[in-house]
């Protein structure tokens, strides 16, 4: 008897402490917020996004999908958040709700990249070009005021390799994903910088799902103050450190 209530009380146990899931949608195709490694998720947005539902008591379950897709699927409820290093832009924010931006104080750039062996030289030169985007990508905003043609791709290796092989004439993708493409890719060089003047990276919810994004916007403060964010940020953007040190650690 006293076997079986042990038994009882530890399976109790085990399903008080048993984590809710939260399938959290990404596009692992954006290094490094998010990409494949050995066929394994990794990358920034992972990490902080494991670490928001450790702490509150969430097991993340991944969906990687194509990143148009992304907020279609939350709409439908396929998937509870998303955090692909989304901008909240004013046409996203009458669909969804975000959290507060969680990229803390690095500003908002996108950097033009062309063929090396391209006459092109500065901005203003990519009227009437073909230019390079991921499809649902916040960047189609810069070709139409650069007034260039765009050419949608499914990933930005895809757009790459064709600006690479001279298929397009540039392609403008986020500064930060950018190095890791200059560091490993030859034949392509960066010539300008655009900014930004929106939110940074936020995590997508539902509409209504307020009592959600008040957790997620509360622990993502906490985990910059902790020393937890520092830990991903060294991991990832280290070039970034110095600079988050300097406006957010204590002095």
């Amino acid at each position: 008897m006293k076997k079986i209530i042990l038994v009882l009380t530890l399976l109790l146990s085990a399903l008080s402490f048993s984590a809710e899931k939260l399938y959290v949608g990404t596009n692992a195709e954006f290094k490094p917020y998010e990409y494949l490694e050995d066929g394994k998720m990794v990358g920034f947005d992972i990490e902080l996004m494991e670490k928001i539902g450790e702490e509150l008591g969430y097991e993340i379950s991944w969906i990687n999908m194509s990143f148009d897709g992304l907020l279609p699927a939350l709409q439908l409820g396929k998937v509870d958040a998303v955090i692909a290093g989304l901008t909240q832009t004013p046409e996203r924010q009458k669909a969804v709700d975000f959290s507060i931006p969680y990229m803390f104080i690095f500003s908002s750039k996108h950097i033009i990249i062309i063929n090396e062996k391209s006459d092109i030289k500065t901005k203003e030169e990519l009227k009437g070009k073909s230019i390079g985007i991921q499809l649902g990508a916040i960047q189609e905003q810069f070709v139409n005021e650069l007034e260039g043609k765009t050419k949608v791709y499914d990933s930005w290796t895809g757009a790459l390799m064709d600006l690479k092989a001279g298929k397009i004439d540039s392609v403008i993708i986020d500064e930060l994903t950018s190095k890791a493409y200059l560091k490993n890719l030859t034949g392509i060089k960066q010539i300008d910088t655009l900014v930004d003047e929106q939110p940074a990276a936020s995590i997508a919810f539902r509409k209504n799902e307020k009592e959600l994004v008040e957790k997620v916007n509360k622990k993502i403060i906490e985990l910059r103050d902790n020393g937890e964010y520092l830990k991903i940020l060294e991991k990832y953007f280290p070039a970034n450190v110095e600079e988050f040190k300097n406006a957010y650690e204590k002095k």
